[in-house]
């Protein structure tokens, strides 16, 4: 269905202690390798962490190691503990590390102002530096702030996860104040945008439609730096996998073929720093034709 998914998480509750995973119901259990090819076929991906800790990104990198399968890892570091970076420095250092093309630190309700701390900008230029990106998980009331880092920051490449839609309550303050806030950080050029993680704002009663979220990533940032991921194993709360690629086609089903090879792998390869040949095993296309017919 995609030739890349830009973003995936694989976790084993029995190797690492995620505190989340405790109460996630059936997603506390382990979601491996042969967990996504059952759910996806032979799509290739971008892993990104589900946990804080180094010994979760060596197992993630030593996945990646061996699998073709997983094109890129993003891992968590503390970017605002001056050893953050000495940890992503060891971690490149070590054998099989090629995969690693990112770092996240989420960034929660309350925290946006960690974005401006000077340690944080240290981290982040030093990110900047190593050719790494920044994936942004904001949560409420965090754009403006991850606005400000990523324009005083044009050498770092942010990539906005899961479209930010939880960085304002779409419930209470609309779709329209979401994509006022969001516009501002999506002209500048050297950040892209993940249309993942939507299940539930758009599957529960009440929720924004997808169709309008995608006009809006569409207009704010365009396909070339627009990007599917599926928030597989998380997505599974709320649609199959096959579901939540297929409603992905069906909303980008007016792009050019040029642009829909941008949203469906184009546009992770370049911000990520990919190896193209590692998004070529899956028909990119197929599904949008399916649904043109």
């Amino acid at each position: 269905m995609t030739a890349l998914d830009a973003h995936v998480h694989l976790w084993d509750p029995g190797l690492h202690d995620h505190a989340w995973l405790r109460s996630a119901g059936e997603l506390n259990r382990p979601f491996l390798l042969d967990d996504l090819t059952a759910a996806a076929g032979s799509v290739t991906a971008v892993v990104v962490q589900a946990g804080r800790t180094v010994a979760e990104a060596r197992w993630l990198l030593s996945l990646a190691a061996r699998s073709a399968r997983l094109s890129g890892v993003v891992v968590h570091a503390d970017l605002a503990d001056p050893a953050g970076v000495d940890t992503i420095d060891a971690l490149r250092a070590e054998d099989g590390s090629s995969a690693l093309v990112g770092v996240r630190d989420p960034v929660g309700a309350g925290e946006g102002a960690r974005l401006g701390l000077p340690q944080v900008r240290r981290s982040l230029a030093a990110l900047g530096e190593r050719g790494l990106t920044m994936d942004l998980l904001l949560g409420h009331g965090t754009l403006r702030e991850a606005y400000a880092a990523a324009r005083d920051l044009p050498q770092v490449r942010f990539v906005v996860d899961h479209a930010a839609i939880s960085a304002v309550n779409v419930r209470r303050e609309g779709l329209s104040e979401w994509a006022a806030q969001l516009t501002p950080l999506g002209r500048l050029p050297n950040v892209v945008c993940k249309l993942s993680g939507l299940g539930k704002a758009t599957a529960e009663p009440g929720g924004v439609p997808m169709d309008a979220v995608a006009r809006v990533l569409l207009d704010v940032f365009g396909p070339r730096r627009l990007m599917f991921g599926s928030d597989w194993p998380v997505s599974t709360q709320w649609s199959a996998y096959e579901d939540v690629a297929g409603a992905a086609a069906g909303v980008l089903g007016g792009l050019t073929a040029d642009e829909a090879a941008a949203v469906w792998g184009g546009t992770a390869v370049g911000a990520y720093g990919l190896d193209p040949a590692g998004t070529s095993t899956m028909d990119r296309m197929t599904m949008i034709r399916q649904r043109e017919h």
